[in-house]
């Protein structure tokens, strides 16, 4: 049975207290972010959401420039290569880990995932815990440090704090995103070409212009020229008016 330290459970209660007074959804995620950052003395902490189609979504970071949605989507294809990936995101592990478990620093290096997302930061040492969100997919919360390892302290008091996390989640009632129109039943009705029609579903969920190109592997000027020729064949004239007509299908 693991115990939390009273020196542990006293920095818990002080970190959390305001949060659960104040359980604002527009704000929740970058404030636990900074809440932890203080508790575990880390240099970054990111949250974000894997959903049931296999997308991620962008939730809070601290700092905040640090971790943008920008930056996830051009990562996003990259992901399946962190070290905890297949025990927290596939498995849906319970128990928080560490990249330190599994591989070495130098073998993190080596991944295209650490160059494109982690070397600039030098975070070479990663805490994270996953909490299953019903309905919506699984929240993950990171921890990084650039030099120091987390201990097997710090690592059971992570377990202590997830349940918290999963309380907050249910008082905050994260935002749902609706659900994504299917590219090919968009194609048939509006009279889409297959590139028009993936736009419009990348649209759908939320995607900028830049990350659609990023996802359909296109220039987000191209992009722009799909969108106009998608506004004009749905009698729209912009994004907005655009994803209501396809989800309403009509």
């Amino acid at each position: 049975m693991q115990v939390l330290s009273l020196h542990h459970a006293s920095q818990l209660s002080d970190a959390l207290a305001a949060l659960y007074a104040q359980p604002d959804p527009a704000t929740l995620f970058d404030r636990l972010a900074a809440a932890l950052q203080g508790l575990f003395g880390a240099e970054a902490v990111c949250f974000d959401l894997f959903d049931q189609q296999g997308g991620a979504r962008f939730l809070g970071a601290w700092p905040q420039h640090l971790f943008t949605e920008e930056k996830l989507a051009e990562t996003g294809p990259l992901l399946s290569q962190h070290p905890l990936f297949s025990e927290l995101i596939v498995k849906q592990s319970v128990v928080p880990l560490r990249t330190s478990d599994f591989v070495t620093v130098a073998q993190f290096a080596r991944t295209d995932l650490y160059n494109h997302l982690y070397r600039a930061s030098a975070l070479t040492h990663h805490l994270m815990l996953a909490v299953p969100v019903p309905g919506q997919g699984l929240v993950t919360g990171a921890l990084f440090r650039r030099r120091r390892d987390f201990t097997d302290g710090e690592r059971i008091l992570l377990g202590f704090v997830r349940p918290h996390v999963a309380g907050l989640l249910r008082l905050s009632q994260l935002p749902r995103r609706q659900a994504a129109p299917d590219p090919a039943a968009v194609q048939v009705h509006f009279g889409l070409t297959p590139r028009e029609a993936e736009i419009v579903h990348q649209l759908a969920l939320g995607r900028t212009d830049k990350e659609i190109g990023h996802w359909c592997r296109i220039s987000p000027r191209t992009v722009q020229n799909h969108l106009q020729s998608i506004y004009a064949k749905l009698g729209v004239d912009n994004r907005t008016a655009a994803c209501l007509r396809v989800v309403a299908g009509n």
